[in-house]
């Protein structure tokens, strides 16, 4: 496997130790690298940890999502996206859905193309949600899904439901877990919708909704 999906961070859970806790749970012994990774059981972890880390992710999180980003027309007056990119939003009052995401290229719905015409200022802003590697992601993060997958990766090798409704429990834990840091993070307020926004002088929960959609949460 490759290495860079097991790069080391300090005091951090490393992929490595997220396979091993996987191994753990259907009663195998912990590998030392996943590298070359020859047990078949180790890379049946591996790739369910990352199927679990993507798939989670799609959601979009505080700590992988961005309002309001720009993106530049190229020379040929067409947008490219990074290839860790897995939502893409342009303002839904100002475009009306006119631009969706196909590949890894915008397309414009009303003109049918990808060619985007003078009628588009550049750079386009659109909000976004980006596919982090193991490393870049929350400690609480990577817990929640270690034992997410833990959870499945049981059942597929196993079948055993006593050691699903074990991890199930922890699951819970660590995404209760993973929402308070979340939520911390996030510091929503109901009144004000949150950075970038004045208070409002009466309760206006609309207001921040409507913030957080045209992209003025900028902090």
């Amino acid at each position: 496997m490759p290495i860079a999906n097991q790069a080391l961070t300090p005091g951090r859970t490393t992929l490595l130790d997220a396979v091993n806790t996987l191994l753990s749970v259907i009663g195998e012994q912990p590998v030392n690298s996943l590298e070359t990774q020859q047990i078949t059981e180790a890379r049946w972890a591996e790739s369910t940890l990352l199927e679990f880390h993507k798939e989670g992710q799609t959601r979009g999180w505080s700590w992988n999502t961005e309002l309001a980003y720009e993106f530049a027309k190229d020379v040929n007056s067409q947008i490219t996206v990074p290839t860790n990119l897995v939502s893409f939003a342009p303002d839904a009052y100002e475009w009306a859905g006119r631009f969706q995401l196909r590949g890894q290229r915008v397309y414009d719905r009303q003109q049918r193309s990808y060619t985007i015409g003078s009628d588009v200022a550049s750079p386009l802003q659109a909000d976004v949600v980006w596919l982090l590697s193991w490393d870049d992601s929350p400690e609480a993060y990577n817990r929640w899904t270690t034992i997410r997958s833990a959870r499945v990766f049981s059942g597929r090798v196993l079948g055993d439901s006593n050691s699903i409704r074990y991890t199930a429990m922890d699951e819970q834990q660590a995404l209760i877990e993973l929402q308070r840091v979340e939520l911390d993070q996030v510091q929503a307020n109901s009144l004000t919708g949150g950075p970038g926004l004045r208070p409002f002088p009466t309760f206006s929960p609309g207001l921040g909704l409507l913030g957080r959609n045209r992209g003025y949460m900028r902090g």
